[in-house]
């Protein structure tokens, strides 16, 4: 059996990466803690019944968000599709049955347009439909009033890097969707920490809110967590794992749940100040060292409201030699390979995932291969 120092990676015939894109899910999100590593191996090693361990870690995940109760999902998307499938059927067994099929049933979400995401395709596949509301930079109070009828099962938003502004604020679209009686759900899978955020939805109305759990939790990468009103909740475990509704396939295993609630309780007290302090240092190092660069214009993004790390974004300078996807592309050609992110006109430095001599090394990898 191999041991505590085998090469995995090596043995498959797969290269490892420097991770300078962060905690995205095409680079593995980010590194377990050791406390959610240590839980997952000591429960594969007994069985129990998995909606009784969900129950109990529900219980945590409502304390630590200030809901009525939650559960734990695989990623924030698989909680988007059960609280999708929990506005739709609830926990009516004949409904919950039926979908994706949601002929007939308040199936549609409103939506900002400026909050279209690639990952709400986890509500249309639960069986909702979207009408959206607003253009990209601009909507009107009226706007969600007159979106709002008998086929609404919910109104949707996105806190996200991704997304525009635009939208009304987000107590606005919470007071004129219980006007309407109508629950809003919050997508804020990446923006943890800090720990102020766990509460900060629920505080202020929402009645579901996914959060991811293998990005600043770091917990296993394919784990969530979905908090909220009670009822919703039973509805979302209603349609999942271990039954079989549209969110069988989003199962969660016994030694993930056991590893995300070990890596929630860690979040909870861990010093994310002194992390910032020290992701704002590498950022602030790599800067330093492109700067010497007339090739490349450089950005620091340093604001918690907008991204939980810090961010460098590099463009091209209007006589510069390179381009972000040639630049990402050969990053990931040479040694060690350096895994990046394109946002736009961008080449995206995020250094939440970096360790050791890691941000020198993307740096001078970089001024490297632009001069």
């Amino acid at each position: 059996m191999p041991g505590s120092s085998f090469d995995v990676y090596a043995h498959l015939g797969v290269k490892p990466v420097i991770n300078a894109a962060g905690t995205e899910t095409a680079s593995g999100g980010a590194m377990m803690c050791q406390e959610a590593i240590d839980a997952m191996i000591a429960a594969s090693r007994h069985y129990v019944l998995v909606e009784e361990l969900n129950d109990a870690i529900g219980e945590r995940i409502a304390a630590a968000t200030g809901a009525e109760a939650g559960m734990v999902t695989s990623g924030s998307a698989g909680g988007l599709l059960l609280a999708a499938a929990a506005c739709i059927a609830g926990d009516d067994p004949a409904l919950v049955a039926r979908l994706p099929q949601a002929t007939g049933l308040a199936n549609q979400f409103v939506i900002h347009r400026s909050h279209r995401i690639n990952y709400d395709h986890m509500f249309r596949a639960a069986g909702g439909e979207f009408r959206e509301i607003g253009i990209p930079r601009a909507t009107a109070e009226w706007e969600l009033h007159d979106a709002i009828g008998e086929s609404t099962a919910g109104v949707v938003w996105v806190e996200s890097p991704s997304v525009t502004q635009g939208t009304l604020p987000f107590d606005t679209v919470v007071r004129i969707a219980h006007e309407h009686d109508v629950p809003v759900i919050v997508d804020a899978a990446s923006m943890l920490p800090p720990v102020a955020h766990l509460r900060y939805w629920i505080d202020r109305g929402a009645d579901l809110v996914a959060f991811s759990g293998g990005k600043g939790i770091r917990g296993p990468q394919n784990s969530g967590m979905l908090a909220g009103r009670a009822h919703l909740i039973a509805g979302a475990r209603a349609n999942s794992s271990p039954r079989t509704g549209v969110g069988r396939a989003a199962k969660v295993s016994r030694e993930t749940m056991a590893g995300f609630a070990a890596a929630l309780e860690r979040f909870l007290t861990h010093d994310h100040d002194a992390d910032y302090r020290e992701h704002l240092a590498q950022a602030e190092m790599v800067a330093d060292i492109l700067s010497s660069s007339h090739q490349v214009d450089i950005e620091l993004i340093i604001d918690q409201r907008i991204t939980p790390d810090p961010v460098v974004r590099l463009a091209p300078t209007n006589d510069a030699s390179w381009t972000p996807d040639d630049l990402r592309a050969r990053l990931l050609e040479q040694t060690p390979r350096i895994y990046t992110r394109r946002e736009h006109q961008f080449l995206v430095i995020r250094t939440h995932c970096l360790h050791g001599d890691e941000p020198e090394i993307v740096a001078r990898s970089i001024l490297n291969l632009i001069e």
